[in-house]
């Protein structure tokens, strides 16, 4: 394979692509065609307009932006159909205008093209037109902007995309050699509560009667979709993506936001920034993964998907993905990227073209490099991101102690600390930078935050909300805890939602649940069921009680603190995927059979189940090893340490499944290189137990504290990007996620 220089070069009009410098596996991308539809509903003028969405045309336009300004692999705009209402050289989004742009498509694409589609919109089911190709006997259907309400079982919706149409016509795409990447961000049912909904936040989900369909309608056979024994996760759209028998066929992957039976929402992104835009979560974080590193597999990119959902506490939504994942995206194969970009000097001062969607905000440091190939050590001066949005970052110099400079980005005398700490004269003022420079980023950051949002209010039990407020307020404001908490109100965006109900309200409470007043720690969605290992914590609240509400309330929110701030440093992990690689292998007692776990997947597990690990150190020096295991109740448990030698490999079976818990649980792998002398890294300090789903508030002493983690009681930490001056130690946190379920 032809290995090229690939840069390209900002343009003043806006235009540039992703400018960073890599050697790249290119010659065949640059010679082949990309074509991208994508397809964005809001309107949809036979449904009640409260069933209408806002994220999907912002999605259109930030896939379309990407495409063919950032992305690595060049998308000409007049082979990017965009389908959404109110976008200037828009087509509109109805199912014919659907069917003949993928014809187009079709007709258009040759051997080794590749192809982007994309959905975002509401996704649903209805009674299959040949109930024998569907094991539940529904066909899932993605609703284009002229669908009409349901008639009878025969006809369905009119004018529905069905997933056999879906199927058809990427089966006629890759016929002609194509290469088709298809991403669906809708989703098509949802049994959870919101019990805590945030503001701003809207479900992909649309219900039967909105649609004029009784809901029996959508009941399942009986155990076709059993949540136990080996079922794997059903996609939301039955399509075909198998490798391909014939050399002429192309590859294909699919993305889906959701799982048949959940929803995914859509909101203001990125959360907490002023003014943002509604994104749908799935789109927004696809975009900001690929934005932050273009240099990833499908595979690993699904994986990144996963960890930001975990570091959000997103829990409730279990994205899918199938097909050849261990393909480059985009079908290039990158080598040593690096995240800088020309730096542009005009009348708002400095700015590069990269913001959020590549992993930038504000406080970021980036060094300034007279040249794309130089080195950290040979950096002029250091710049502070100040301001940025999805596609563009203004900067003032800083100095390398992080003390950015204060004055007006226009000011061009403005000067800085002039001297890096080797005594090293560096660029004191904007004037000073020098044509055709480069900023690299040096230093990301972790946002160690955990944001609490305060019960709503409840008229049933107002009470017990004022003095859970009370506790919340005396927790946050406790210095001697090992966390840093935010407090914020009902519906603003929250990593962990509070609750006061009593369970005997939920609509699918047992008959002797009971009445009395409980707390409950609902996921970043807010939303919740009693389903078998789905069941959030809870605390039943009790008159007099307090003191002893209070210690529960704060050995819980520490336990949530750590398990989520874990999943937030997964997200800075260094390590190349085949420097240091890992497997863990699900062993069925039942069958006898292995299966290989998946980042990408959480297979099914019961009880005498078996995991075992393979670990290899693929690099020159001597890495750490500690596995940990995430239970669904928020326990850790520290499983397994090791050094690893230079290509050494661990191999061993380390856990088998019990029946004292179910739901979603998590197995860590954490690397850390390690350096002659040293004692080997333990975790061990990260255990702790689980929370219980239900906790009577004087049960049980809960006054056992958590020794600090390494993060504990900071708000914020950085992490050094690539080399330094002083080479810092490098790691990686992986995640793999099983779903415990009991046998049956």
């Amino acid at each position: 394979m032809k290995r090229i220089l690939h840069r390209a070069t900002l343009l003043a009009a806006g235009t540039a692509a992703l400018v960073a410098v890599f050697t790249a596996g290119i010659g065949q991308a640059l010679a082949r065609t990309n074509y991208a539809m994508v397809v964005g509903v809001t309107a949809y003028p036979n449904l009640p307009k409260r069933n209408w969405l806002v994220g999907p045309r912002n999605d259109a336009l930030l896939v379309r932006d990407f495409l063919t300004t950032q992305a690595h692999v060049p998308f000409e705009p007049q082979n990017v159909f965009v389908l959404a209402d109110d976008v200037e050289g828009g087509r509109e989004p109805t199912l014919a205008g659907i069917l003949g742009s993928l014809d187009e498509i079709a007709e258009k694409a040759g051997p080794d093209d590749f192809v982007y589609l994309q959905f975002s919109g509401h996704g649903f089911q209805q009674t299959a037109a040949d109930p024998s190709t569907e094991t539940d006997g529904l066909d899932e259907i993605f609703l284009p902007k002229d669908t009409g309400r349901w008639v009878d079982r025969a006809k369905g919706m009119p004018n529905a995309l069905v997933d056999d149409e879906v199927g058809k016509a990427l089966t006629k795409i890759r016929a002609k050699g194509a290469f088709v990447w298809v991403v669906f961000d809708a989703c098509h049912s949802g049994t959870a509560t919101r019990a805590a909904p945030g503001d701003d936040v809207q479900e992909r989900k649309i219900d039967p009667e909105a649609v004029g369909m009784p809901a029996e309608i959508l009941i399942p056979a009986d155990g076709a979709r059993s949540l136990s024994g080996e079922a794997a996760a059903a996609a939301p759209m039955e399509i075909d993506t198998a490798p391909s028998e014939t050399a002429e066929m192309g590859g294909m992957v699919a993305f889906f936001a959701a799982q048949t039976d959940e929803t995914t929402p859509e909101m203001p992104l990125p959360r907490g920034a002023k003014g943002a835009p509604k994104y749908g979560l799935f789109t927004h974080t696809l975009f900001s993964q690929l934005g932050a590193n273009p240099n990833v597999s499908y595979r690993q990119l699904a994986q990144g998907i996963l960890q930001h959902y975990a570091a959000i506490n997103r829990s409730s939504t279990t994205p899918l993905f199938e097909g050849d994942l261990d393909a480059p995206v985009f079908g290039t194969e990158l080598d040593d990227f690096i995240p800088q970009w020309p730096i542009a000097i005009g009348e708002r001062g400095v700015e590069i073209p990269a913001g959020r969607i590549h992993g930038l905000s504000e406080g970021a440091r980036l060094a300034i490099l007279d040249k794309p190939g130089a080195s950290e050590e040979e950096a002029i001066g250091y710049l502070e991101v100040t301001s940025l949005d999805t596609f563009k970052s203004r900067l003032v110099i800083a100095g390398p102690d992080d003390a950015a400079e204060t004055a007006d980005t226009s000011d061009m005398t403005a000067t800085a600390e002039p001297a890096d700490e080797t005594g090293r004269a560096l660029i004191g003022t904007v004037s000073e930078i020098p044509e055709n420079a480069f900023a690299r980023l040096v230093e990301t950051q972790f946002d160690f935050v955990l944001r609490v949002a305060r019960p709503g209010p409840s008229d049933e039990f107002p009470d017990a909300v004022a003095g859970v407020n009370a506790l919340l307020d005396a927790v946050a404001g406790d210095d001697t805890r090992q966390m840093s908490v935010e407090l914020v109100d009902p519906g603003q965006p929250a990593d962990l939602r509070l609750a006061v109900f009593s369970e005997a309200s939920l609509p699918d409470a047992a008959f002797d649940a009971s009445a009395a007043p409980g707390l409950w720690f609902l996921p970043e969605a807010g939303t919740m069921t009693l389903e078998d290992g789905r069941r959030p914590p809870s605390i039943i609240m009790q008159s007099g009680d307090d003191d002893a509400v209070g210690e529960a309330l704060a050995f819980y929110l520490s336990r949530i603190y750590r398990a989520t701030n874990l999943a937030r440093i997964s997200e800075g992990s260094d390590y190349g995927p085949d420097e240091v690689t890992v497997d863990f292998t699900l062993q069925r007692m039942a069958s006898g059979k292995e299966e290989l776990i998946s980042a990408t997947a959480a297979p099914r597990a019961v009880p005498q189940d078996r995991v075992r690990v393979t670990a290899t150190n693929n690099t020159d020096n001597l890495v750490d090893l500690n596995i940990l295991y995430i239970g669904s109740d928020y326990s850790i448990t520290h499983m397994a340490k090791e050094r690893l030698q230079p290509s050494a490999t661990y191999d061993e079976v380390f856990l088998e499944f019990t029946d004292e818990s179910f739901g979603r649980e998590t197995m860590v792998a954490i690397f850390t290189e390690a350096f002659d002398g040293s004692q080997t890294e333990d975790l061990g300090f990260l255990a702790q137990d689980g929370l219980k789903q239900t906790m009577r508030g004087g049960a049980a002493s809960i006054a056992d504290a958590i020794r600090a983690m390494g993060m504990g009681g900071a708000t914020r930490a950085a992490k050094a990007v690539g080399g330094t001056q002083s080479r810092k130690a490098r790691g990686s946190v992986r995640f793999f996620p099983v779903l415990t379920v009991p046998k049956g």
